[in-house]
């Protein structure tokens, strides 16, 4: 995966991925293997996705996200997402997966919860 797809951080316990751009099926099984890999290597911290710059993601996208939560629910973990564009939170209320994630206005929201 390119730098331009993504970036990461720590704060407090967690790993922070800001990713970029379109989440789509030509890049979703990257994205998840490399969420796992984060995943796989910090074995406490929890995951914030900040998905600020994400202009677009599918059904493939969406399928990575519960992947993900899953997987980091079975560790006693959590997954967050934070800053949804208009245009993906409108996906997430479509499909109607708003209550299955734990979604917050920004990242310093995210990071308090």
């Amino acid at each position: 995966m390119t730098s331009e797809i993504f970036e990461t951080r720590n704060e407090k316990n967690h790993i922070i991925v800001y990713l970029k751009g379109r989440i789509d099926v030509h890049l979703a099984t990257q994205i998840e293997n490399f969420l796992m890999k984060i995943i796989e290597e910090n074995p406490k911290e929890h995951l914030i996705l900040n998905l600020a710059e994400v202009e677009y993601m599918s059904s493939s996208g969406l399928r990575v996200f519960v992947s993900i939560m899953r997987s980091l629910k079975e560790k006693g973990r959590s997954l967050k997402l934070s800053n949804l564009s208009l245009a993906v939170k409108r996906v997430f209320e479509v499909v109607e997966l708003m209550d299955m994630f734990d979604i917050f206005e920004d990242e310093k929201d995210a990071l308090l919860a």
